[in-house]
């Protein structure tokens, strides 16, 4: 066991800080409690001085161990043809990325990772812990999602290749007829139904079953308003990852309650279809209830410097501790894994971050990360 004393504690459900003990036990929290005392000789304590303790942070759509930063280090994107669906996110993942230690050092314990955008449909994200030997031993859930994108990336990557699509209405017929046939593909086994085996169709019917979302890569508005329509002809869940131009129509997004996956925001706008981004999105939404994450799009920014982006949109009218829903509770429950991360509380993943000061300062630094109950890293 693992007592941690002295704590000061950030309850993300509520948006407060409050001073305790943490006990943590079996990978899990035990208890959280003032004054916890434990005659377990074996039971290690640690002072942690008044600093906060914060759930580890959450990154909620990243290809990190998948893209690492050298000229061949893409296995996020299998380019040879536009739909993917079978394909795994944990097949191209390197559990020994030097970036993963980046990101548990910064806070972050968990990532959702994902096919990159290059394809219309990309394959199965996955959910995963940043500390780990194996990527069975890191992975909390696989499939965690069906990852689809409209916009620039499957237009440019196959209109090079002088295949479809090369347009955007290409790009939504094809995700639209390949969501047509998994549909009929589900249905025809629900009734009983025999059928062709068919692999593409077979990563589908998780989808179908509501068991996960779909993962929308989409900037600009146009596409946002194509991938909702898509999505609500087949009345699956999705998410809406990066939504770059949502902000112009918050109003009709809040009225869908999907969670948005908001980011990177403060990297240099190489795609037309990302100009119009705004650093004051967060806010815009957050204010109108929406469900927000931030999140890192890693390498594309990289993943450590994920808290102090959160800490800047405080400049655009998102406070901190919004920042920090953002990075914790709010992930968790897009995710679909509130019931285990996302906050501290008794019987959640023993996952946790020590800080010196506020989060998300620029100042502030990580003294300890603990994943699985485990110390993986500590500056005490």
């Amino acid at each position: 066991m693992l007592l941690l004393k002295n704590c000061n504690i950030f309850d993300s459900i509520k948006g407060k800080f409050f001073h305790g003990d943490i006990l943590l036990e079996d990978k899990k929290i035990k208890n959280i409690r003032r004054n916890i005392i434990v005659n377990d000789l074996e039971t290690k304590m640690i002072d942690i001085k008044e600093n906060i303790v914060c759930p580890g942070f959450i990154d909620a759509h990243s290809h990190i161990g998948m893209w690492t930063l050298n000229e061949k280090g893409n296995d996020a994107n299998e380019c040879v043809k536009p739909l993917t669906p079978a394909l795994r996110a944990i097949d191209g993942l390197n559990p020994h990325d030097e970036a993963f230690k980046d990101a548990y050092t910064s806070g972050i314990t968990t990532a959702m990772i994902c096919p990159g955008s290059g394809n219309a449909i990309g394959g199965q994200a996955a959910i995963i812990k940043t500390f780990g030997d194996s990527v069975e031993d890191m992975t909390i859930k696989s499939p965690a999602a069906m990852k689809i994108a409209f916009g620039e990336n499957p237009k440019n990557v196959y209109s090079a290749q002088k295949k479809s699509p090369s347009s955007r209405m290409a790009t939504a017929f094809l995700i639209e007829d390949m969501s047509n046939k998994a549909k009929m593909y589900y249905e025809e086994e629900k009734n009983g139904i025999q059928h062709e085996y068919d692999e593409d169709l077979e990563a589908f019917k998780p989808v179908f079953r509501g068991e996960i979302p779909l993962k929308i890569h989409a900037h600009r508005l146009d596409d946002i308003m194509t991938a909702i329509r898509i999505a609500e002809e087949f009345n699956l869940n999705y998410t809406l990852d990066h939504c770059t131009e949502g902000y112009l129509q918050a109003d009709y997004i809040k009225d869908k309650n999907v969670p948005i996956m908001l980011g990177p925001l403060f990297s240099f706008a190489t795609k037309v279809e990302t100009k119009n981004a705004s650093s004051e999105s967060p806010a815009i939404f957050n204010d109108k209830g929406v469900l927000i994450s931030l999140i890192s799009d890693h390498p594309f920014t990289n993943c450590k410097f994920l808290p102090l982006y959160a800490g800047l949109l405080s400049r655009y009218g998102l406070d901190m501790i919004d920042a920090l829903k953002a990075l914790t509770i709010n992930p968790a429950k897009a995710l679909n894994i509130d019931d285990r991360l996302g906050s501290i509380e008794e019987g959640k993943d023993a996952d946790l971050v020590v800080f010196n000061g506020e989060p998300l300062e620029t100042t502030t630094k990580v003294l300890m990360t603990i994943v699985n109950g485990s110390i993986v890293y500590s500056d005490l």
